[in-house]
């Protein structure tokens, strides 16, 4: 069949992140942020609660590759700070200002607007990644590049995480294409690949210099060469 649908991950194939969220100054400015609604938590308490939070929920998640919603630690942990249930916008403030102190660098890798571009004039395209979704979606949107996406399935709004084929099934269903219509594109060998090819879908990995030297799927060294590649490979 044809090639119908291109799949993306999002950070580490086309977003350039680093994170530190073990950093005690991350916890020290938030608590300080907190400290305004009459939350006084030292960093230490409040990375612990974080972690106890975000631990309890993972329990209540499909194993083994079950999710969280960041959102509901941040709102678990306001809640028991205030005692009532927190306003949302103010959990989503919380939880952005987490995600702002704790990164260290973001920007769209320079390969991956330009092949998005090209892509779009013949494919209908996709997000299917391990994501949080109060910190992605307003990303995806300061970065520009929601508008290219017929679909975007984020880990935290299916509780479910990459390797699994559910989240990847779950893009499918979406476009209304079969595995072997899509190819997904990631750059993680042990994320990226076992999934979709458990369904029968194809798999592309771009090397962003973390890749072994054998790879059992197509490697690509710039996301500026995957339109060719795919049109020689699946339509030519």
């Amino acid at each position: 069949m044809p090639l119908e649908a291109v799949l993306f991950d999002l950070y580490g194939t086309l977003v350039d992140i680093l994170t530190d969220e073990g950093d005690p100054r991350l916890y020290q400015e938030l608590g300080k942020f907190l400290g305004y609604y009459g939350i006084r938590l030292a960093p230490e308490e409040l990375a612990a609660k974080y972690q106890h939070y975000a631990a309890a929920q993972l329990r209540e998640r499909p194993r083994p590759y079950g999710d969280i919603d960041v959102f509901l630690v941040f709102e678990a942990i306001l809640l028991e700070g205030l005692g009532k249930q927190p306003e949302r916008s103010l959990t989503l403030c919380t939880a952005r200002l987490f995600r702002s102190l704790s990164r260290r660098h973001f920007r769209l890798f320079p390969d991956a607007r330009p092949a998005l571009v090209e892509l779009k004039r013949r494919y209908r395209l996709g997000l299917v990644t391990d994501a949080q979704w109060v910190f992605s979606e307003p990303e995806i949107n300061f970065l520009k590049i929601g508008d290219f996406f017929d679909t975007v399935i984020l880990s935290s709004r299916y509780f479910v995480r990459k390797p699994s084929p559910q989240i990847y099934a779950h893009a499918l269903k979406a476009l209304w294409v079969k595995p072997s219509q899509a190819v997904y594109v990631g750059n993680d060998l042990d994320n990226d690949v076992p999934g979709p090819l458990s369904l029968g879908m194809p798999v592309v990995l771009v090397d962003r210099g973390t890749l072994p030297p054998e790879v059992p799927v197509p490697v690509l060294s710039d996301l500026r060469d995957l339109p060719s590649f795919l049109q020689k490979r699946y339509n030519g």
